[in-house]
């Protein structure tokens, strides 16, 4: 399959960003993070909304993610990940400092931040249907209330 017939695709795996999938247009920087500026806003995601808010507040795993976490870019076929908290960012299960680059034509990327909330970074088809009706993921909503 071509570099033109795919995209980047974030996919949630555990935590309060498992089953949330997200397309990642190249070109566009995105945060994530618990902010509700960022792009992909923890605070956002099903499994958050749907806690109770002592659930949510008393989330010690949560809660270690930062307002804005990890920045990523995704362009030819890479992503560029760069920490910006202080809780840590795992990639491959190896702590991040700084910033590294992925080639995820070589295969998925796992991405954890904190100590809980885990997303694969892949390459999937246009046509793959998990992503089937999603717009990409447009860059930080200045103003966003958090």
């Amino acid at each position: 399959m071509s570099e033109a017939d795919q995209v980047a695709m974030l996919l949630g795996t555990a935590g309060m960003a498992e089953g949330e999938v997200y397309v990642l247009s190249e070109g566009i920087e995105i945060v994530i993070g618990r902010s509700r500026a960022c792009p992909v806003s923890m605070r956002r995601a099903a499994n958050y909304l749907r806690a109770s808010p002592s659930v949510r507040d008393n989330d010690h795993d949560f809660n270690t993610v930062s307002r804005r976490h990890v920045r990523l870019f995704v362009a030819a076929g890479k992503v560029d990940i760069e920490d910006l908290s202080s809780n840590g960012t795992f990639v491959g299960g190896e702590a991040l400092t700084g910033r590294t680059t992925i080639d995820l034509t070589l295969g998925p990327c796992s991405l954890r931040l904190g100590t809980r909330e885990r997303f694969d970074i892949q390459l999937v088809a246009k046509d793959d249907p998990r992503i089937a009706g999603k717009e990409p993921v447009q860059s930080e909503r200045p103003g966003a209330a958090d």
